[in-house]
């Protein structure tokens, strides 16, 4: 798989994080940009979900959707020279699964990251409609394997990218620019700005329904960004609601510990640096 992929492929993009950080809006940018032109959704989702074996990722990776048309299509009927984007969330990859995806990329992985209460509040409201649970297990919040994700980067020496999405929200023209830059693409304007695509299936029913029947349907993980029309700023946020909900679902020590990894993350001179709105709000409300 690995010799068709570098085969077929010219540029290969890898983006990885914890869920709900704004991950697929950053993949929806990168879908704008000519030399992306296919696109592989979590293609080792079923390997934790479902206990699948490595045939799962060959599966997806073998059927990626072809951007224009948002039809799945087979390897073998990809032209040559084009481009593709592997979007995976952190916790889902043990660390040679990491090492293997990583390996494929012909730029630096791409970390997406933001405050993780954000990320917290909004995992526990998907995860609500999924099954009616009222937590999620902290592992799966994506933050420890996402730090040990960038701690193996480093040390390979490995080049890697954080952006924040908060950091594009504030910024969409500038961070984006920054961010192709750091990829080794051509800029390209226009970029944060697309049509609703509401129609398209991400995830198969099959490996979707291995974490609730309800994605059967209509997957509420991706409901709101494949409606949207573009990077659009954050409205405001009420954090000592956000943190009543966090310690409602016993998840207040694990956040705290996941806000000091965010942080040492904002300091890292990897992050693509875009206006500090937005930040004076996160400062003070620890």
């Amino acid at each position: 798989m690995e010799a068709a992929l570098t085969s077929v492929y010219t540029t290969r993009l890898v983006l990885i994080s914890p869920p709900r950080t704004g991950s697929t809006a950053v993949a929806r940018l990168l879908w704008q940009h000519p030399a992306v032109t296919h696109h592989c959704h979590e293609p080792f989702e079923a390997c934790y979900w479902g206990d699948q074996g490595p045939e799962s990722v060959e599966s997806v990776l073998a059927n990626p959707m072809d951007v224009a048309s948002g039809h799945r299509v087979s390897l073998a009927d990809v032209p040559h020279g084009g481009g593709l984007l592997m979007k995976e969330m952190s916790f889902q990859l043990s660390e040679a699964q990491f090492g293997q995806l990583a390996g494929l990329a012909t730029a630096a992985p791409v970390f997406v990251i933001c405050d993780p209460r954000l990320s917290t509040t909004s995992r526990l409201r998907i995860v609500r409609q999924l099954n009616g649970a009222e937590t999620f297990p902290a592992f799966e919040s994506g933050w420890q394997s996402l730090r040990e994700q960038i701690e193996q980067c480093r040390s390979r020496d490995v080049p890697y990218v954080l952006v924040d999405s908060d950091d594009l929200r504030a910024d969409p023209a500038g961070v984006t620019a920054a961010l192709m830059t750091a990829l080794g693409l051509p800029p390209v304007v226009g970029l944060e700005s697309w049509a609703p695509r509401p129609g398209l299936q991400l995830v198969s029913p099959e490996v979707g329904a291995l974490m609730s029947d309800v994605r059967k349907g209509d997957d509420p993980f991706y409901r709101k960004v494949l409606g949207s029309s573009g990077i659009q700023p954050r409205g405001e946020v009420r954090w000592e609601r956000e943190e009543e909900i966090i310690a409602a679902a016993g998840l207040a020590g694990d956040v705290a510990k996941w806000r000091y990894w965010y942080e040492e993350m904002r300091a890292d001179p990897a992050l693509i640096v875009g206006r500090p709105a937005g930040r004076e709000n996160n400062a003070d409300a620890g």
